[in-house]
């Protein structure tokens, strides 16, 4: 955890996360700090590769792509319990195996609670864009995280970001800049997605005509 630095203030909100009302078979709960979770003994044999999206809101993202990949495991990581319920009905209705969650607040604890070098693909849909200035010290993209993704992530591995708002993504251009292990393959960023799945909400902001911009980027080999 990187922005604070009080230890106290540290194990208070991990005793925080680690507590939910939530109970499900398929929920992966953190519960000694420092001890990293197994996410190869966690997901069914046959798993062949690893996607984490962070903030996977309602669902229907990863749903989507569970469903049509089997062998790869999905781990849904979003603080917002409700939502999780949601898409564990879905996944249920569906009889997924391949879908796991994390209910814990990643902007505070992350990369101590993952393997190193796990995942194929992270996703990024949609963060809370925080708009005003005095706000801007809580999104999501800021240099600390960058890093924890990049350590989660295979050589190799793919990062995907999407956002409606242009000030957070001329930001985060602009950070991807300043970290050239990451790398893009012919344009920076695109306006189009073709062959992903589209939520609720990106569909509402396409309905809206809003410019999405989308940026993809490649952990350097």
């Amino acid at each position: 955890m990187q922005l604070l630095v009080n230890p106290e203030i540290q194990e208070k909100l991990w005793k925080f996360t680690t507590k939910t009302s939530y109970q499900s078979d398929y929920l992966l709960q953190p519960n000694e700090r420092g001890k990293k979770i197994d996410l190869k003994k966690s997901f069914p044999s046959t798993t062949t590769q690893f996607v984490l999206e962070l903030g996977s809101g309602w669902g229907e993202v990863a749903i989507e792509l569970a469903k049509n990949d089997h062998q790869t495991g999905y781990l849904l990581m979003e603080k917002k319990v409700n939502r999780i319920i949601h898409t564990e009905k879905q996944r249920k209705t569906l009889g997924l195996e391949n879908i796991r969650y994390m209910t814990v607040n990643f902007q505070w604890f992350f990369d101590e609670l993952l393997e190193k070098e796990i995942f194929d693909k992270i996703i990024i849909n949609f963060p809370d864009p925080w708009p005003k200035k005095k706000h801007r010290k809580n999104r999501l993209m800021q240099p600390y995280m960058l890093q924890q993704i990049y350590t989660l992530l295979k050589p190799g591995g793919e990062l995907f970001f999407a956002t409606d708002y242009g000030p957070y993504a001329r930001k985060t251009i602009s950070l991807f800049r300043k970290f050239p292990n990451f790398q893009w393959k012919e344009k920076e960023y695109e306006f189009e997605r073709p062959n992903f799945p589209i939520s609720f909400f990106e569909a509402e902001k396409r309905n809206e005509g809003k410019t999405i911009y989308y940026l993809k980027r490649i952990k350097a080999i």
